[in-house]
């Protein structure tokens, strides 16, 4: 016997997309991820990119880039206004944390990196202030906004993972995905920005980098092959449906598999100039994987049905 409402019975028996969130979430999620990956990596391993007037270029990129991610976070509220509502919901709300967090971190970041500040002409007109480098102020504020940088990263995936209507997004593999993929692509960006002054041990943790994005992603493909039938829907449509293309391609084989061939053969002896162009290439590269790689999960998300 037909049903007298087909719409209601696919929704009941059948997965369906998630229209929610869309292209301009994954670039938020990528541009928030690489700049807190970009600060921790040169407050924890000292992996710096260069200096523009007196600025630390990974400090000053990462508050560019988690700025533009909380822009972005606003204009998805719809009115500015909204984004206060998001510092309310502490208990309950990873938005809020993350939220509080882009705050807390623009704000002593900046502090932080204002006393270097040098004109062209060699003047520091802030360099009196007391939260700059080698001051106990601005050792806590370090310490403070590492932590916060570390939520910046995670918290994206967090509030993914926290989504029960829909099974592949809801594993802690996604929030260790955003985590592998933020600090890959901070690390490809100093390749970028240094390639001259590139050494084994940097290179050598890119290329480890990248595997630990191949393996945290084979894991999420994996557990959704042998998980509900929503995941296995998501998985479907990333390996052979509409998203086939921009994840194998664009995450899969342009975002890993070529950056870590270049980086192996950059470590096994590869000329000067070969090196070079190979870093670059890298940097790119693996920056445009990590979008994909977000635009893939987000867009092959698919509601479980309801019975």
């Amino acid at each position: 016997m037909e049903s007298a409402n087909p719409f209601t019975d696919r929704l009941l028996i059948e997965p369906k997309p998630q229209t929610t969130w869309r292209g301009p979430h994954a670039f938020w999620f990528t541009a928030m991820g690489i700049g807190g990956a970009l600060f921790l990596n040169e407050v924890l391993f000292g992996i710096e990119m260069g200096r523009v007037l007196g600025l630390s270029l990974s400090h000053l990129l990462s508050l560019v880039l988690i700025g533009i991610g909380g822009m972005v976070l606003i204009a998805d509220l719809g009115r500015p206004l909204r984004f206060l509502q998001a510092f309310r919901n502490v208990r309950h709300s990873w938005i809020t944390w993350g939220a509080i967090c882009d705050f807390v971190f623009m704000t002593l970041d900046g502090l932080y990196i204002l006393p270097t500040f040098t004109w062209v002409n060699g003047a520091r007109p802030f360099a009196g202030l007391p939260t700059g480098p080698g001051t106990a102020v601005g050792g806590v504020f370090t310490v403070v906004a590492g932590i916060a940088a570390f939520v910046v990263i995670i918290y994206p995936g967090m509030v993914l993972a926290a989504s029960r209507a829909i099974p592949f997004w809801n594993t802690t593999l996604i929030p260790l995905q955003f985590l592998a993929f933020a600090h890959a692509s901070g690390l490809a960006l100093v390749l970028l920005a240094r390639p001259a002054s590139v050494n084994g041990a940097l290179l050598l943790s890119a290329v480890l980098l990248v595997l630990l994005c191949l393996l945290a992603m084979g894991a999420h493909l994996l557990a959704a092959r042998y998980g509900r039938e929503a995941s296995r829907e998501s998985l479907r449509v990333l390996l052979r449906g509409p998203l086939a293309g921009v994840f194998l391609l664009g995450t899969c084989l342009l975002g890993l598999i070529v950056p870590l061939i270049l980086g192996i053969v950059t470590l096994n002896g590869a000329g000067p100039d070969f090196a070079a162009s190979a870093f670059i290439i890298m940097g790119v590269l693996s920056v445009a994987g990590n979008f994909f790689s977000k635009f893939s999960v987000i867009r092959a998300a698919r509601f479980a049905p309801l019975i």
